[in-house]
């Protein structure tokens, strides 16, 4: 018995083949890469963001608990690699009878950082009764 021939025309099909399905394995590899970095920036982003936000509740709950009166200065760095800014300003609202509230204060706690290399920014404000 002969062993079978090869068809004349399939000779170098089989190594096309195998570069088309190495091209293909690359190219899904490499999509699985860029989506896993994406969704670790993304994780990356978010984590500071939160960061960012319990530091300013943390310096509004401390502002809530001190006398205040107006002012426009930094805050104490905390270490976390962002800087907060108060500016607290005499609040002008009236009442029914058209009369200034007094003690009202408006304070606005501001949030400075670089994330992946930009400048970010995020800021709360409150009104503030001081009796």
């Amino acid at each position: 018995m002969k062993p079978p021939r090869p068809q004349k025309g399939r000779k170098g099909m089989v190594l096309f083949e195998l570069l088309i399905a190495l091209f293909l394995f690359v190219l899904v590899g490499f999509s699985l890469v860029m989506a896993l970095d994406a969704g670790l920036k993304a994780n990356r982003l978010r984590n500071h963001a939160a960061l960012v936000t319990q530091g300013l509740n943390n310096h509004l709950a401390l502002l809530h608990n001190a006398q205040i009166g107006p002012c426009d200065r930094d805050l104490a760095d905390d270490g976390s690699g962002v800087n907060y800014h108060l500016m607290v300003q005499p609040d002008a609202d009236k009442d029914q009878k058209g009369q200034t509230l007094a003690n009202l204060y408006r304070a606005t706690i501001t949030a400075h950082w670089t994330s992946e290399g930009q400048a970010e920014a995020r800021s709360v404000n409150e009104v503030i009764y001081q009796p």
